[in-house]
């Protein structure tokens, strides 16, 4: 009996110890999951704007006189007006609308519409009226040309000149020392003259934008013309009638209001621009 639990013992211990070296000798998997990760490729896309086939612009601004449209501080002199040696007026302003038109592919040449409104008044801003006043308005228009730098971007560049015609009158009314007045009249004068003026057009969308710019405008430089002014005693005060007499005097006795003037001036504008026929072209731009 004591040999049978020696025997069953050791079993045991043979079966036992056989299990711990088995547990000794497991290995163990481990799993590794690769990731992989793409690569991020940037790419760029510009957009162009094609050339407008036809632009147009509307504008206004103030005028500011030159040479002999100009007067002391902007106000009126009676005794500059009726000699003929200013207009006796400085400070204005106008309105512009111009059609264009390009002449090639490429938008850098444009071909120009104008016409525009002129107003000048020696009281507009100076209100020294002691002496009188005096307003002139101008009507007038043109063909010309414009080079456009940039035509198929934002903002555009241009500059430009052209003949311009004028029809100007105005009226005055002359405050002499007893305190009479007497009201002159300006008939309608035809001038031709020139313009020259620069700007830019910048767009806010493809068909629309804003526009500034500068010129500046020589509006009797041809036809200039001095008469003998036509007393109208039917009206009450006397008035005269007379033309725009921006020519020198020829005669042995010098007419009244006559002189050698230029309506001369400078502008500035602001307005509104519109586009037609414009298209947005996408293009890729390599890395």
């Amino acid at each position: 009996m004591k040999q049978t639990v020696i025997k069953i013992s050791a079993i045991i211990i043979i079966m036992l110890f056989s299990s711990y070296i088995k547990a000794q000798d497991t290995s163990y998997t481990i799993k590794v999951d690769t990731v992989k990760i793409q690569k991020t490729k940037t790419i760029t896309i510009a957009k162009v704007l094609t050339v407008p086939k036809f632009i147009l612009s509307i504008s206004g601004g103030l005028n500011t006189g030159a040479m002999e449209l100009t007067s002391h501080n902007g106000g009126f002199s009676r005794s500059d007006f009726t000699s003929g040696r200013n207009f006796s007026a400085r400070n204005g302003f106008g309105f512009n609308i111009i059609g264009k038109l390009p002449l090639s592919k490429k938008g850098n040449f444009w071909i120009d519409f104008i016409a525009g409104f002129d107003r000048f008044q020696s009281d507009l801003f100076a209100k020294n009226t002691d002496e009188g006043k005096v307003s002139y308005n101008s009507i007038n228009g043109g063909v010309g040309i414009e080079y456009n730098f940039t035509p198929t971007h934002k903002v555009k560049y241009f500059v430009g000149a052209n003949p311009l015609v004028s029809v100007i009158t105005g009226k005055s009314e002359l405050l002499n020392p007893d305190n009479n007045r007497v009201d002159i009249k300006i008939k309608s004068s035809l001038r031709i003259g020139y313009q020259a003026f620069l700007g830019m057009d910048f767009a806010v969308e493809k068909n629309f934008g804003f526009n500034v710019g500068i010129k500046f405008t020589h509006a009797n430089l041809l036809l200039k013309k001095s008469e003998i002014p036509e007393q109208d005693e039917s009206t009450d005060p006397p008035s005269s009638n007379v033309g725009l007499n921006d020519d020198a005097t020829t005669t042995a006795d010098p007419i009244e209001f006559a002189g050698w003037k230029q309506f001369a001036y400078f502008s500035a504008r602001v307005g509104f621009s519109y586009f037609f026929g414009v298209k947005q072209k996408k293009y890729k731009i390599p890395n």
